[in-house]
This record gives C-alpha cells, sequence and structure tokens, in this order.
C-alpha cells in the first residue's frame, strides 16, 4: 500500500483498492483529497474542469467518480446528469462534492443522479467510509465481466456538447410524451376514448405500431390499427395479447368472450398476400401491486423498432398505468350510477335519459323508433312459491335472455320491479313486433334455475312506435306501451300487443 502525506496518526480504515477519478479545480482540494485516496491504496485520476472530467469517464472507465459541483465549462450538476444518462456510464458510482452543506445542493445532486454527498471539510475517516461503500458495490457488481473495452476516443469539447444536446432533445422527447398522457390522467371521460387516446399516442412515438390493450377484469380488449393491416396480421396481433397476458397469470378461457373494440377500422384490409411477421414489445399495467391488463405494441419485424419501443413503453408505464387505472375506475363508478345492481342493465333514470336524447332526435331527423314494455307474468306468484333469491335470479336470467335477443344499438333497462323496457332504434312497428315475439318465445322455452326441477315462465309485451297518431310528447309513447301491455295482460299472458 502506498504511503501518502497523511499516513501519520491517520485513522485505519480498511478499503478495497480502485481506480477514482477526482474532478475539481482547487488544486488544494484536489491535492489533499488524492493524498488521502492514495494513502489508502487507490489509484487516482484528475479532471480540472467538467468537460475533461466526461472525457476521462469516457476513456478511463473509473470505478468512482468524485465531482465538485463548482467548474469550469460544465457544472458538477451537467456532468452528473450526463453521465448517468448514457449507457456507458452510469452505473459508475458519483459522489457530489461541495463546500456548502445546503439541502439544495444535496436536493440537485441526488436529482441528478448522485450516489452520495460529502461536503468539504471531511475527516479522511468520513470521506474513507463513503468511498469504500460506493467502490466496494461497483466492484461487486462487476465480479465475473470483463471490463469495458470500448471506450471512446477523446471527445472535442463539440462531441461533448453534442452528447447534451442529444440528452435535451431526450429529454424533451420523454417529457412531452409524458405530458401528454399525464393530460390525460386529469380528465374524466369516456373509458375506451381514454383507451384510444393512450394508443394514439404511443403509435406516434413508437414508430406506427398496432397497439392493444387488454384488461383483465373488464375483460376488453381494445385495438387500435393507424396503418393498413390484415384481418389475419390483426388474430395475430390478438393472440399474441392472450399469450402476453397469460404469462402474467390470466385465464384467457374462451376469447370468444372477449369484447373487441376495433379503432381506426378503415385501415382493415383484405390484402391475401404473404404474411408478414412481427416484433411485439409489451408491459404489465400494474395497479395496486396487481396486474389489471397488459399493453402490446406490434410492427413488422424490426430489431430498432423493438430497441426503440421497449424504451418508451418502460419509460412510460407508469404514467400509462395510471390514466388506465383512473379511467376504468371512472366507468365503474359511472356504471354503477347508471346500472340496475341486479340485472346489471341500465337503470330507471338512466333509460329516462336515453329515451329523452333518442325521442329528440328522431323528431330532428325524422326517424323512427320503437318501445318494448315487458313485464313477467304472475311473477308474485314465483316469489311466493320459492321465495325472493330464486325471483332474483329469475330476473338475472331474464336480462340476459333479453340482451341476446337485442341489436348492439338496442337498449334494455329495468324499468321497475319485474317490469322492463326497451328502445330500439331505426325500428318501425312490425320490426318491433317481431322482436318481442322473439324475446316472448325465448322467454317461453327457456328455464330458468331456482328450484332442482327448473322454473319455467312468461312475459307479457306491449309496443309502441313514434312516430304514430295520438304521440305529441314522449310521455304518450310510454302510455301507449304501457296500454298495450295492459292489454295483453287482459288477453290471457304470455302476448305481444301493439299500441295503436
Amino acid at each position: 500500500m502506498k504511503q501518502g502525506p497523511l499516513a501519520r496518526g491517520r485513522t485505519e480504515v480498511a478499503v478495497s483498492d480502485g481506480n477514482i477519478l477526482l474532478a475539481d479545480d482547487n488544486r488544494l482540494v484536489v491535492k489533499i483529497t488524492s493524498a488521502i485516496l492514495e494513502d489508502a491504496g487507490f489509484s487516482v485520476s484528475v479532471a480540472w474542469d467538467g468537460l475533461e472530467a466526461i472525457n476521462k469517464a469516457y476513456t478511463e472507465d473509473p470505478d468512482l467518480i468524485i465531482l465538485d459541483i463548482e467548474m469550469p465549462k460544465m457544472n458538477g450538476y451537467q456532468v452528473c446528469r450526463l453521465l448517468k444518462d448514457d449507457e456507458f456510464t452510469r452505473d459508475i458510482p458519483v459522489i457530489m462534492l461541495t463546500g456548502r452543506d445546503q439541502q439544495s445542493d444535496k436536493f440537485w445532486g441526488m436529482k441528478t443522479g448522485a450516489d452520495a454527498y460529502i461536503t468539504k471539510g471531511f475527516k479522511p475517516e468520513q470521506l474513507l467510509k463513503v468511498v469504500k461503500r460506493e467502490v466496494d458495490r461497483r466492484l461487486a457488481s462487476l465480479a465475473g465481466q470483463e471490463r469495458r473495452n470500448d471506450r471512446s476516443g477523446v471527445l472535442e469539447e463539440e462531441g461533448v456538447f453534442s452528447r447534451v444536446i442529444d440528452l435535451l432533445d431526450s429529454k424533451l422527447f420523454e417529457s412531452t410524451v409524458l405530458n401528454e398522457l399525464g393530460a390525460l390522467a386529469s380528465v374524466s371521460q369516456d373509458y375506451r376514448q381514454t383507451l384510444r387516446e393512450v394508443l394514439e399516442i404511443l403509435a406516434k412515438v413508437a414508430g406506427d405500431a398496432v397497439g392493444v390493450i387488454l384488461m383483465f377484469e373488464e375483460e376488453d380488449m381494445a385495438v387500435h390499427l393507424n396503418k393498413p393491416t390484415t384481418g389475419a396480421a390483426l388474430e395475430m396481433i390478438k393472440d399474441k395479447a392472450f399469450e402476453v397476458a397469460a404469462g402474467y397469470g390470466w385465464e384467457v378461457g374462451n376469447p370468444e368472450r372477449i369484447k373487441v373494440v376495433l379503432f381506426g377500422e378503415e385501415n382493415l384490409t383484405d390484402d391475401n398476400g404473404p404474411a408478414r411477421s412481427f416484433t411485439h414489445v409489451e408491459i404489465p399495467l400494474i395497479a395496486q401491486k396487481t396486474v389489471i391488463g397488459v399493453l402490446v405494441l406490434s410492427q413488422h419485424t424490426s430489431p430498432a423498432f423493438a430497441r426503440t419501443a421497449q424504451m418508451i413503453l418502460k419509460l412510460v408505464q407508469n404514467q400509462v398505468t395510471i390514466v388506465v387505472d383512473n379511467a376504468r375506475l371512472y366507468e365503474a363508478a359511472r356504471q354503477l350510477a347508471i346500472t340496475d345492481g341486479l340485472t346489471k342493465i341500465y337503470n330507471h333514470r338512466f333509460f329516462q335519459e336515453l329515451f329523452e336524447k333518442e325521442y329528440k332526435r328522431s323528431d330532428r331527423y325524422n326517424t323512427v323508433f320503437s318501445m318494448i314494455m315487458l313485464d313477467i307474468d304472475l311473477f308474485k306468484n314465483v316469489n311466493d312459491t320459492y321465495g325472493h333469491l330464486c325471483g332474483d335470479e329469475i330476473l338475472k336470467g331474464l336480462a340476459s335472455l333479453m340482451k341476446g335477443c337485442l341489436r348492439s344499438m338496442d337498449i334494455a333497462a329495468r324499468y321497475g320491479g319485474e317490469e322492463f323496457a326497451m328502445l330500439l332504434p331505426e325500428t318501425n312497428g312490425p320490426e318491433a313486433i317481431q322482436t318481442a315475439e322473439r324475446i316472448r318465445r325465448a322467454v317461453e322455452d327457456h328455464v330458468f334455475v331456482g328450484a332442482e326441477q327448473g322454473i319455467r315462465i312468461t312475459v307479457s309485451q306491449g309496443v309502441a312506435t313514434y312516430p304514430s297518431p295520438g304521440v305529441h310528447e314522449r310521455s304518450d309513447i310510454i302510455a301507449k306501451a304501457d296500454k298495450a301491455l295492459y292489454e295483453a295482460k287482459e288477453a290471457g299472458r304470455n302476448k305481444v300487443v301493439f299500441g295503436e
């Protein structure tokens, strides 16, 4: 071990050998600090300004860098930030050295990525304790690895500033993407529209990739096509999303049960040319330590895409998760407000809102729509005989059966008790009667659970259409449908009656 000028009377601190880069423009500080480090067995290289510090960090690959904050050409904060953002130097520990014990210095030092902080005027053992810890950590991380042999040559001043500009460009890119995603997090909007905007943002910055978000609990998938994509390629991309989800413990089961929303459907093509392979990158969406879904970006096979897109996804993973989780929680709260808790279809209040919108739309554009009022026949007898729990199961089963007989554009709601209402846009009287008959037969043929032998029920329905004679306002339509329902009951039940 080398004997330095401070060897006499010093406190013995056992340390490991290592190469240290000391960057400081104060010759006295450099002389004293170098002596302490060399006396403890370290090899010390000195840089007198920030530019020289960066060059030596690239060319010498030290085990530790000690940076003064105030230096010529580039200060210690700038040097540290640049080194920590470069893949070749980011793992080298950095100790910030300053003459002031101020919280602001410590704060900004740590923000730039510094690993430790020492105030000038330190005792030798204090310095050596921190240095030993950081060097040992560095050497342990390199155990079994070869030293980097692709060190850059000495950079001219323009070269260093070029790296700084690249870093600033990268940070501007990151902040722009994160700001766009952050803006979504502060807006309460439609859940699926949020998914679409997230995928649009990522597609723009990841080179026109096809984006997929698959949510586990909601059992739905959003796919964003922003360039021509064949049907076969789309199925391949969807299958990849299911494969990724399975890797996080989600049981896919029957994919047919997953609701798929396709954005950019105009980009779906019938091209039957040779199939092309894809590169996929993905991240899990983790909220409250639980994987709530996965995000997958797909692009025609490209190593560059794999590197760039994976970097982007890692950067935005937390922000995307926050945005998506907020949107789904908002949607869940909205659904609670508009959905009947038992049957999971719309409630009476929300049905009236939709009814008013459809009525105004019909008036404005001179279109037709129909309304069906449905009531379970003799439902009180079912409750009295089998109990209300059994009655609840029948209500849930009936709601599901009704939805299966309706189009996606039709609206079903629990109107109250055992009474249900349906709105059928762009549907005239004869078409509405056909729909009601389809529901009536489906119910009549269905065996509902709730008793050992199963339970059979029937329903009566009243149908009304707008525009029609005698209808001057929205309440007239309800009155017509309700009157027709009453007539169906009086005519022996299990019937459909049209309100003239």
